[in-house]
């Protein structure tokens, strides 16, 4: 009688055993969560990142502040004008390079701040930003060359330092826009059905090559403006007159208004598409336009 009931109990016992453990199974499947079809990226290094976005919301004010500084020397521009009769059409031209380096920067601000509230470090953040830095630079380089030619009116012993601080201004422009190439490998696309695949059709594709394009290209986008610097050291210049201010002033509205443009478009998303970096075009184009443009002030300054 006693062996019955021992197998019943075992019976019962292994039957609550497996009811038990058939429950927690399926309280795992419920609430274990779907794959994510989206491929983590790959290559995550221990060491911090540079984020752009917190970079470029920390730029705008900064950037924006040099329309602040253009504001108060157009004035004294306008309320000061020269003793001598044939400083007037220096005095324009300084007024025409103060009025560009204050728009640009006010747009470039705003362009920046716009690319501080994205959501995701994405890849075409980087391009975006050196079409930004385009409009940043020309304004940088048009006030030190305003105040060379206030200097060349009131200060002609400090002429040639100005105009190498207007050189090195330039040099420097080329060589921060360059710079956001060795941070570019940082972002990735939030949209990429196989990252390695999207990866093999970008231009950097490694930390060593960021590093490599952002010197090149820094290389490469100084040679106008050293050789415009050399040329004023040695005393040549391009023959001035209000058509060749005016050229220039022009020139650098039209090349902050495309740039600022050309930021703004490249930042947009493309939906389910992966976002592209930079391509060697436009970090070339991007750079030597400013140096490009920084080489002609200098050539056609007082």
């Amino acid at each position: 009688m006693k062996r019955p009931k021992m197998i019943l109990a075992a019976i019962t016992a292994a039957s609550l055993i497996a009811l038990t453990a058939r429950r927690a199974a399926e309280r795992r499947s419920t609430t274990t969560p779907l794959h994510d079809p989206t491929p983590p990226v790959p290559d995550k290094t221990p060491e911090g990142h540079y984020d752009a976005r917190r970079g470029a919301a920390g730029y705008a004010p900064i950037v924006g502040t040099l329309g602040a500084l253009a504001v108060p020397a157009v004035i004294v521009v306008f309320t000061s004008p020269p003793e001598d009769p044939s400083g007037g059409q220096a005095i324009a031209f300084a007024a025409g390079l103060l009025v560009v380096a204050m728009i640009g920067s006010i747009i470039a601000a705003i362009a920046l701040a716009a690319i501080g509230a994205e959501s995701e470090l994405t890849p075409n953040l980087t391009p975006g930003i050196m079409y930004a830095a385009v409009a940043v630079v020309i304004a940088l380089v048009d006030i030190v060359a305003a105040f060379e030619i206030l200097a060349f009116l009131a200060l002609p012993h400090a002429r040639l330092l100005l105009l190498l601080i207007t050189g090195a201004a330039g040099f420097l422009g080329v060589f921060f826009t360059a710079l956001a190439l060795g941070d570019s490998l940082a972002t990735h696309p939030t949209h990429s059905p196989d990252y390695q695949d999207w990866k093999k059709t970008e231009w950097i594709t490694s930390q060593g090559h960021a590093d490599r394009a952002a010197l090149r290209v820094t290389a490469i986008g100084v040679l106008p403006v050293i050789a415009g610097t050399v040329c004023r050291v040695r005393g040549l210049r391009l023959p001035d007159g209000t058509a060749a201010a005016n050229t220039i002033i022009l020139t650098g509205l039209a090349l902050t208004v495309t740039a600022t443009v050309a930021s703004a478009l490249r930042t947009g998303h493309p939906g389910t598409v992966p976002s592209r970096g930079p391509r060697p075009w436009e970090a070339h184009a991007t750079t030597l336009i400013t140096s490009t443009y920084t080489a002609f002030v200098l050539l056609l300054l007082p």
